[in-house]
């Protein structure tokens, strides 16, 4: 290609952009941040809680060809949220083969086989956003679709649908129908045959008041089929409907359902006993307005296990009528409960799981002592927790030999009589947060034997005797709060060696951590501190090396005992930390200082509420991360870091994947911040306040050109100017580009333009202009001299490699030189190069003041780079001066096929006969006379 070609070739190729900006989408790769972060894109509902690797949401979408550009090939969870288009296109997303959920929003219609392509979508959600407007589907729209498990279509009239759009979804398992103006049960199911593998059914907010007996549908083949049609459906949700009335067998077609939901309907629940369903595993009656309800009656009629009857104003838990044995799970939160006795819960001996939680329940009597009677329960799971009990007495909870899971946080507790866990051995997790609690005496936990959790954050705990730990042998994780000042964690040295967690926080201002009070936890990871002054007691024989994990909260130092300098540099094995400040107090000591260099293992930084202490002079912001070179994610919340303009800053994260500034102000960014963070992948604003000005300029330039990090939601950022609310991007476009794409354009093209120039020109005419440089230069050295007249010193000179100097001093020099006449003047490398005297110079000069020039061809000549200098220049003399000046000698048998990558030499062997040393005496003697007579002729 000639260099014309090159340009126009370069020319058709470049962009001013040469990567994505995604103006419309944001991405977000979950391992970037999960579990220690917790994101969403806020657009797409419940439908982010479905999980994903990476994910996408493109909000607003015009043209969505455009848009998806913006998506990377590798996505599996994409959310369109607002579609403005009018239509989708075939295949539209074919592209995008690793995608399983896709949702659309938007009023739109979706053409012949929209879909196709997405052989691994399993999950697809289609919203309408105004019911009044028809959307458009196609007989084929979902073709392709071969693996779809769950279907959602929202605000679609669905008497306008042609059903047979589902005969192809051959694997659906879950139809969802929202908001669709369906009147009639039968509507649907009516077309249900032909989902074959449908295993559930949600008709969810529509208009259905009535399940009607003509709901019911009659096989066609009775004789074989029974009299009515049962489908595979083991899932029925008719949530947000009123129905209002159920008459008799309207709900035939689902005898055996695992699972019936009615959420915020107005059912009447005893005519469910007329409505055709034998058995019902799970029934869900969530905010139906239900003031009482015979709990055994309809577990025992529908063989229920699972009643979920949150949000209602039940005020009484009734199980007198019918039997409770199958039922294992009841969940009576946020209702109006005021108390749990005895004899209502007695009958509950299957039962599992009780969740009374948000109710007015200030009563416990589950297990009353006075009584003679003795019962016992299955019961492992019991949440009360948001209610109004004050104490626990003695054998409260005898009667529950299985209780696991204990829930008593935000209730009004103030003392817990000795032995009130009495009985209760397998309890493993203890929540109390968020009480009275003041005290706990030796045997307030006595017979907690199996707990693993103990929560007691919250509380006025103000007295805790030495042996009240002492019944823990397995706890793994405790939270303690003091009210007073805890001048040490002595209790510390009676937990067993299990804990894992340790969470302590004082209402005063100092802790201080004794090595002797965890000299025997061996297996303590993580600590949580929520104290203003935390001191360690020696930072020379460190026993928290251990530690992976430390929060600290409330804090403005953390320091060695004795002296001034931070202690946190000690935890050296410190792979998460997280530092909420205390900024109130004004201090020269603060816990953040250069320290942090010494956490080589770092993974995880959060930085808080530092605002009122970044500027302070033992904080430098320049040296504050230098040395986490392992850090991965670093979360910047109100930190008072606002000017990002400088490359020292994190000079030395070459780990950092996930950048997270939350609740800041921020006055300068450019693109240097970013520099010295190699795999740096997404930064994430979150409540930020940014300034309209320039000095964010380079920050819209990075984003366009450098492909390595995505700024998440960066097209929706905005700045403000005078009070006044724009949007960011617009603002620096409009204000402060200065034509930069058209100048980096430019410069780029002009930069690959001079380097293809100097390639070619290297490779072209490169040697020819140094040979004739240096011949001019010869030229004028000899007229200086006076030496024009002997315008050739010697008959030959012999370009050689050094390998083969025995030959030339052997045979060339004595039968050219020493045999004659003629006598002949050689010239050779070693013997007459002027000494001093640049190579070049002096490999030009032999050569001009030479008639001939002896190139002696061996493999050892073939591969040196001055021998190959030597040949070309004189090569080049043969073409200036018109004159065949050149003699190839072979020393060594070399094959036509050996030589084909010396195109220079094979092209002058086609031209030029050559002469090859014989080994034999008679050969050699005609050999040196061919030579003489070509020299001396």
């Amino acid at each position: 290609m000639n260099i014309l070609g090159w340009i126009t070739y370069i020319m058709s190729t470049c962009s001013f952009c040469l990567c994505v900006l995604r103006m419309k989408c944001q991405v977000l790769e979950k391992e970037s941040f999960s579990p220690d972060i917790h994101l969403t894109f806020d657009k797409c509902g419940e439908f982010e809680l479905l999980n994903y690797k990476l994910g996408v949401n493109c909000d607003n979408v015009e043209a969505l060809n455009e848009s998806l550009v913006e998506v990377p090939l590798e996505t599996d969870w994409l959310c369109l949220s607002n579609y403005k288009g009018r239509k989708i296109e075939t295949a539209a997303f074919s592209q995008l083969t690793n995608l399983q959920a896709l949702y659309i929003t938007g009023n739109v219609e979706l053409l012949s086989r929209t879909f196709s392509g997405l052989s691994q979508l399993s999950t697809l959600w289609i919203i309408l956003e105004n019911i009044s407007t028809t959307i458009t589907f196609h007989k084929d729209t979902f073709d392709g679709l071969n693996n779809l498990l769950e279907l959602k279509l929202f605000g679609v009239q669905f008497s306008a649908l042609d059903t047979s759009i589902f005969n192809n979804l051959h694997h659906l398992e879950h139809l969802i129908l929202e908001n669709n103006s369906i009147r009639f049960l039968s509507t649907v199911t009516k077309s249900l045959g032909r989902l074959k593998t449908l295993q559930k059914l949600s008709i969810i907010d529509n208009d259905i008041d009535v399940l009607r007996k003509e709901d019911c549908l009659h096989s066609e083949y009775p004789a074989i089929n029974g009299q009515y049609v049962y489908f595979n459906v083991s899932v029925l949700d008719l949530s947000m409907n009123k129905l209002q009335l159920i008459e008799n067998n309207s709900l035939c077609n689902f005898p055996h359902l695992s699972l019936f939901k009615a959420n915020k309907t107005g059912i009447q629940t005893k005519q469910m006993f007329q409505s055709g369903i034998r058995i019902i595993l799970t029934v869900s009656l969530t905010m139906t307005d239900m003031h009482l309800m015979e709990l055994c009656e309809y577990s025992s009629y529908f063989k229920v296990k699972e009643l979920l009857l949150g949000y209602n104003s039940v005020f009484k838990i009734n199980t007198y009528t019918g039997t409770c044995t199958n039922l294992e799970k009841i969940d009576l939160s946020h209702n109006l409960l005021e108390g749990i006795y005895s004899n209502q819960i007695k009958t509950l001996k299957d039962l599992v799981y009780l969740d009374v939680s948000f109710n007015r329940i200030n009563v416990l009597d589950i297990c009353p002592v006075e009584t003679l009677t003795v019962f016992s329960m299955k019961l492992e799971h019991l949440n009360i927790s948001f209610n109004y009990v004050t104490s626990l007495s003695k054998g409260q909870f005898s009667c529950l030999q299985n209780l696991q899971v204990l829930s008593l946080e935000y209730n009004k507790i103030y003392t817990i009589e000795d032995f009130a866990f009495d009985g209760v051995t397998l309890l493993t997790f203890l929540n109390l947060e968020n009480n009275n609690l003041f005290e706990i005496t030796n045997f307030t936990f006595y017979s907690l034997f199996s707990l693993k959790q103990l929560n007691l954050y919250e509380n006025s705990l103000t007295d805790t005797e030495p042996g009240a730990f002492f019944w823990f042998n397995k706890l793994e994780d405790i939270r303690l709060m003091f009210n007073n000042i805890l001048d040490e964690i002595w209790w510390s040295q009676y937990i067993d060696v299990s804990v894992q967690h340790i969470s302590v926080k004082t209402s005063n201002t100092f802790l201080s951590l004794l090595s002797e009070n965890f000299n025997k936890l061996s297996n303590l990871d993580t600590m949580e501190i929520e104290s203003k002054h935390v001191v360690v007691d020696t930072c020379q024989e460190f026993v928290f090396t251990r530690l992976k994990e430390i929060y600290l909260r409330d804090n403005l130092f953390c320091t060695c005992f004795g002296s001034v300098d931070q202690a946190i540099g000690n935890f050296t094995n410190l792979e998460k930390l997280s530092y909420d400040a205390n900024s109130q107090d004004s201090t020269d000591i603060v816990t953040l200082n250069s320290s942090l260099q010494y956490l080589k293992k770092l993974a995880f930084l959060r930085i808080e509420n530092t605002d009122k202490l970044i500027g302070r002079a033992p904080i430098n912001v320049h040296e504050l991360f230098h040395g986490l070179s392992n850090l991965k994610i670093l979360h910047l919340k109100n930190s008072g870091i606002n000017h990002f303009d400088s490359a020292a800053i994190f000079s030395d994260l070459n780990s950092l994947e996930f950048l997270l500034i939350e609740n800041q102000d921020i006055q300068e960014m450019n693109e240097y911040a970013s520099t010295s963070m190699p795999n740096l992948s997404y930064i994430y604003f979150k409540n930020v306040i940014f300034a309209c000005n320039c000095k964010f300029g380079g920050l819209l330039s990075w984003l366009e050109y450098d492909t390595r990090a995505s700024i998440i939601n960066a097209h929706a950022q905005n700045c403000f100017i005078n009070s006044i609310e724009t949007n960011m991007l617009s603002f620096l476009r409009s204000n402060c580009q200065y034509d930069s794409n058209f100048r980096i354009f430019i410069s780029t093209f002009s930069t690959i333009l001079v380097f293809m120039c100097i390639s070619i020109f290297h490779e072209s005419i490169w040697w020819y202009s140094l040979y004739l440089f240096y011949t001019v230069k010869c030229w004028l050295n000899h007229r200086l001299r006076g030496m024009e007249e002997d315008l050739y010193r010697y008959d030959a000179f012999v370009s050689y490699n050094t390998h083969d100097e025995q030959w030339i001093t052997e045979h060339l020099l004595p039968n050219l030189e020493q045999n004659g006449p003629p006598f002949l003047r050689v010239c050779i490398h070693n013997r007459d190069f002027e000494i001093g005297r640049d190579i070049v110079e002096n490999i030009v000069d032999s050569i001009y003041k030479s008639r001939w020039t002896i190139c002696l061809i061996t493999r050892s000549y073939l591969q040196s780079h001055w021998c190959s200098l030597e040949m070309r220049m004189a090569t080049y003399r043969l073409v200036a001066e018109s004159k065949d000046s050149l003699i190839f000698i072979f020393l060594d048998k070399i094959s036509r096929e050996e030589l084909q990558c010396y195109h220079r030499l094979t092209k002058l062997l086609d031209k030029k006969t050559y002469l090859e040393w014989p080994h034999d005496l008679n050969g050699q003697e005609l050999f040196w006379a061919r030579l003489r007579q070509v020299i001396g002729g």
